[in-house]
């Protein structure tokens, strides 16, 4: 799940001065009508620091229970008082957002439509636009909202591209990168796990699980 963290608030604010005082020049009233300002001037605004009450100072955790919504309510106090000013012509509230996943902590990326239509960049035949790419969790919760055929679902064996001779075993394929799965309509005439070879090669039947040969060798 993607999560997604906000910080750095601050008003920004767009000034269009019309008097002196309006750029705090007081005192000028009798002598200056105006200020001559070519274009209008932004600058940002920061809301004090939930933590800091002038005596005392201490991280925003521990003065709020919600930091991201009270910071979000003290700029909006903010932007309120600064609307009824004159000089006053735009005012927005932004913020920092930085995207987790919620599984890895890594930073929360997404296939592009490009990525997804590319099979050297995404994750198998049924990857789609919008799919995370930082972990197997984050997959696996992303295709299971949106009924989409699982990354492991059906595999029994891995293939390497570049060494089509190279077929793995569900126990020594899964979590290579590179490899593409394999499903049992892919190998018609089944095929053998070569991991380890040439001294110690697997032999496993990719087409006959684990769970299937003890069941067999029970009868």
């Amino acid at each position: 799940m993607k999560k997604t963290h906000r910080d750095e608030w601050r008003v920004m604010v767009t000034l269009k001065p019309r008097r002196p005082a309006d750029l705090g020049l007081t005192g000028l009233d009798d002598l200056a009508e105006f200020v001559a300002v070519a274009e209008p001037i932004t600058v940002a605004v920061l809301p004090r620091r939930l933590g800091s009450f002038g005596f005392l100072s201490m991280s925003d955790s521990l003065a709020s229970r919600d930091v991201e919504g009270d910071y979000r309510r003290r700029c909006e106090e903010i932007a309120a008082e600064l609307r009824q000013r004159p000089q006053v012509d735009e005012v927005t509230i932004t913020c920092t957002e930085t995207h987790t996943c919620s599984h890895c902590r890594y930073g929360w990326e997404e296939l592009t439509s490009e990525q997804a239509a590319d099979p050297q960049e995404r994750l198998d035949e049924y990857s789609v636009e919008g799919e995370p790419v930082c972990c197997d969790k984050a997959i696996a919760e992303f295709r299971a909202e949106r009924g989409i055929r699982q990354y492991h679902e059906g595999v029994v064996a891995y293939r390497n591209t570049d060494r089509p001779g190279v077929l793995l075993c569900r126990q020594h394929g899964d979590g290579w990168a590179g490899l593409v799965p394999l499903r049992s309509d892919d190998l018609p005439d089944g095929g053998t796990c070569t991991y380890g070879a040439p001294h110690e090669e697997c032999g496993r039947d990719v087409l006959i699980q684990p769970s299937q040969a003890e069941a067999g060798g029970q009868r």
